[in-house]
């Protein structure tokens, strides 16, 4: 363990007929190529408001969960998750993005390499010193059970979906599986997703269709909508379009 204190264009990745690890690898690629350009727009400098909002639906009201967080970057959510008593772990592909985070909060890490169940190489997680947070740098699909530690009381997803191009082949249902084998039995799933009515050329984060969403998680999940939330005039001047960020609630179907 150590202790520390933490030029190309990009385009979305085009896929033809590669295999679903390959398909992980090209997007990995994509997204820590965003990191290293600060191309990070969908970044924000507070907390979520939607996740404070529906903590205690993400909670159920218990003071102390386990609480997944996929696709994490530097987000605050984690903090103040961690702040409310939670235990925060999340994974993330970027190393930029978690020393990142480490070092504009002020927090220190202990950094170990961990063998996870399904890969061969060991692969780096941050422990942070001050706080019950903890952050698998890896592809999220590489994640199991197993690793983290068990299963977890809650997930929030700010989005992860959206950037993980569900549209492709399998990808999807693979995350939504992925979602569950790491989702207790009686835990909470918190679910920002994006739906716009325009086409933007595969460039994530990616639209979502009620339909699609539906057919994406109907077989594991039941969905309550929350919210959602309209773009305001500002955005669609800055974009060219309009955006919806739906909010679900996600609870696992009975076995």
């Amino acid at each position: 363990m150590t202790r520390s204190n933490a030029q190309m264009d990009i385009g979305p990745p085009i896929y033809c007929s590669i295999m679903p690890k390959q398909e992980d690898y090209l997007l990995s690629e994509y997204w820590k190529k965003r990191w290293e350009k600060n191309d990070i727009s969908w970044q924000r400098h507070e907390v979520h408001k939607f996740l404070v909002k529906y903590i205690d639906k993400l909670t159920d009201g218990r003071a102390k969960t386990r609480v997944f967080v996929p696709l994490c970057g530097k987000s605050l959510d984690m903090l103040w998750l961690a702040d409310q008593g939670h235990d925060v772990v999340g994974v993330e592909i970027s190393l930029l993005a978690i020393h990142s985070f480490f070092e504009e909060n002020g927090l220190t890490f202990l950094k170990k390499q961990v063998k996870l169940a399904a890969l061969i190489d060991p692969v780096d997680v941050y422990e942070c010193v001050e706080k019950q947070i903890t952050i698998f740098c890896c592809n999220v699909f590489s994640l199991s059970e197993e690793d983290t530690g068990g299963r977890f009381d809650a997930i929030w997803d700010r989005a992860s979906l959206s950037a993980i191009q569900p549209a492709f082949g399998e990808r999807g249902k693979r995350y939504t599986k992925k979602m569950r084998s790491l989702l207790a039995d009686d835990g909470n799933y918190l679910l920002e997703s994006h739906f716009y009515e325009v086409e933007r050329n595969n460039e994530p984060p990616a639209s979502l269709s009620m339909e699609f969403r539906n057919q994406l998680y109907e077989e594991d999940f039941v969905l309550k909508e929350l919210e959602v939330e309209k773009s305001d005039e500002d955005f669609e001047r800055k974009w060219g379009y309009s955006q919806e960020l739906h909010y679900h609630l996600i609870k696992p179907k009975a076995k």
